[in-house]
């Protein structure tokens, strides 16, 4: 029970090591691992080295293919030039396997304490520091889960064990027990771990573990698509990469050892197992390692090569989606940072594009042909990964030092994009209710109606005088609100969950109201300094929204 207990728990702080790992480092290089992703796929050369360095720093293969499709879906490079990155997080993971072949408990137990006492002298609270000192206990508890893996196997007696494996693990049930370890745990890294355990407590040779580890590497790309969860179109389309790079390093490195098979049989020379140990120098743990690193390096170089038609191939599988061209923004470039006043216009461009787009997301009750829930739906997606990516663009912009003026208007672009997301949010959510209903009442067709004519007229705002009615229109809501609930309550509703429903309609259709007003303010503050009404309009609608 004892060895049962420290493999699991040498698992656990494998997973949350690296789960933890992969998120701080995510958010310590934010912009910038987007602008070092963009310079290197320049190159194929280029992006393998960089898949691999993402894949070692992350010991994910899943979160580099996955990381690539989202930038990929927002256009920050094509699928074409991020293959080489994804084959390249593959050959990455195989560090972790490498340092498990060495003994490194002392290494671990000098990090940890080190990680330890920068917690507790507060270091982790400085904001240029905290995602630093979060990665670093990330890896440290991964390796001090490795330590553990390593650990458990060595009360077992191996010669009893060796016995009862030996004759139940066929070649196919090998590879079907690594393929499902790997899907479980999303990596193929951590079920070879437990092989290099194994073997190293004397209860497998090379021959029974080479099917496992094979199994392991094919299951781990198949767990890409779980992970991936609702990506779809482009962005998925790395995700079938990262299926083929797995594919094909398994079918090459197998053919290899099958012809070794067959030549040993034939020919007496020596078996595949016994060349592989022999050239690690006798040291099993090490053979398993170069093994691994074989598997990856076997599916990324030919995958890299022949990248075009791992696109087609990945694009028959996954073709573009609605959703694709609805999160790709048109103007900001991060190429234009470098000159605030023009990148502030790009994304000013930007923003006008996500307001002339916000009538998309609500339903056209009068139209049969318009969108359908579905297509709403990734228009939503869409406007919301452009919302992040604007976001983006200006924190990387103010983080280069502009000028007093230059920062000025970012802060109010800022401010301007978290109020849009806002709206989109809610305009979604009230869309939502509207459909759900089999029968629309007439009170939910008609907050729907005025909602689409009120946003219809924000996006078709185009200057100072359109604002200010708009501005008048959205600012003095009393008598609209009033009209809601006596309508309302005067509604033969049977059920009480049609009631209840009505009222989220109205309360959302109020707050849409209320952050229409707010965008309307924030459009134009020039115009607001000579029109106090429009500002104060605005606080009163923030205190009444308290």
């Amino acid at each position: 029970m004892s060895v049962l207990a420290e493999l699991l728990a040498g698992l656990g702080l494998l997973f949350v090591g690296l789960s933890r790992l992969s998120s701080h480092l995510q958010h310590a290089t934010g912009w910038r691992a987007r602008q070092w992703i963009r310079r290197a796929t320049g190159a194929p050369l280029r992006g393998l080295v960089c898949g691999t360095l993402a894949g070692a720093a992350t010991q994910s293969s899943n979160a580099v293919a996955i990381i690539c499709g989202n930038l990929v879906r927002g256009g920050v490079f094509h699928t074409r030039d991020a293959i080489p990155v994804v084959a390249g997080g593959s050959v990455g993971t195989a560090a972790l396997v490498l340092v498990a072949a060495i003994d490194f408990r002392l290494l671990v137990f000098f990090a940890l304490a080190a990680v330890g006492f920068a917690i507790h002298l507060r270091l982790d609270r400085h904001p240029g520091w905290r995602d630093w000192i979060g990665a670093a206990l990330g890896l440290t508890l991964a390796l001090l889960g490795l330590v553990f893996i390593k650990q458990a196997p060595r009360a077992l007696d191996a010669a009893a064990m060796a016995t009862w494996i030996g004759p139940l693990l066929s070649p196919w049930l090998g590879f079907a027990i690594g393929l499902a370890l790997a899907v479980v745990s999303q990596s193929s890294s951590a079920p070879t771990l437990l092989v290099l355990a194994l073997l190293q407590a004397h209860l497998l040779d090379l021959s029974a573990a080479f099917p496992l580890v094979l199994g392991a590497n094919l299951g781990s790309g198949l767990s890409a698509l779980l992970a991936a969860g609702g990506l779809e179109g482009t962005g998925r389309q790395l995700c079938h990469v990262h299926v083929l790079v797995k594919a094909v390093g398994c079918l090459l490195v197998a053919a290899l050892w099958a012809v070794g098979l067959v030549s040993a049989r034939l020919w007496g020379s020596a078996e595949p197992a016994d060349l592989l140990q022999a050239a690690a120098g006798g040291n099993i743990a090490l053979a398993v390692s170069v093994l691994f690193l074989t598997l990856q390096l076997a599916g990324a170089l030919p995958v890299t090569l022949a990248r075009g038609a791992a696109e087609r191939l990945a694009s028959r599988l996954s073709p573009p989606s609605l959703e694709d061209g609805a999160s790709r923004p048109r103007y900001i470039d991060t190429r234009a940072l470098d000159a605030p006043a023009s990148a502030l216009d790009l994304s000013q461009r930007e923003i006008q594009r996500l307001v002339s787009l916000l009538p998309t997301l609500l339903p056209d009750l009068d139209q049969s042909d318009a969108a359908t829930p579905g297509e709403r739906l990734a228009l939503w997606r869409g406007a919301g990964a452009v919302v992040r990516d604007v976001d983006l663009f200006l924190v990387a912009l103010m983080g280069r030092g502009p000028g007093p003026e230059e920062l000025a208007v970012a802060l109010r672009q800022q401010a301007l994009v978290e109020m849009i997301r806002a709206l989109q949010d809610t305009l979604h959510d009230f869309s939502e209710v509207v459909e759900s209903f089999d029968a629309l009442p007439p009170l939910g067709f008609n907050l729907s109606e005025s909602l689409r004519t009120l946003v219809l007229s924000l996006a078709d705002a185009e200057g100072a005088e359109d604002l200010s009615v708009l501005a008048a229109l959205t600012a003095d809501r009393s008598t609209l609100l009033h009209r809601i609930r006596q309508s309302l309550l005067g509604t033969q509703a049977e059920a009480g969950d049609e009631m209840r429903r009505l009222l989220l309609a109205t309360t959302l259709f109020e707050r849409a109201v209320w952050l229409m007003h707010r965008i309307v303010v924030a459009l134009h503050p020039v115009e607001n300094d000579d029109n106090p009404g429009l500002s104060s309009g605005a606080e009163r609608n923030e205190v009444h929204a308290h």
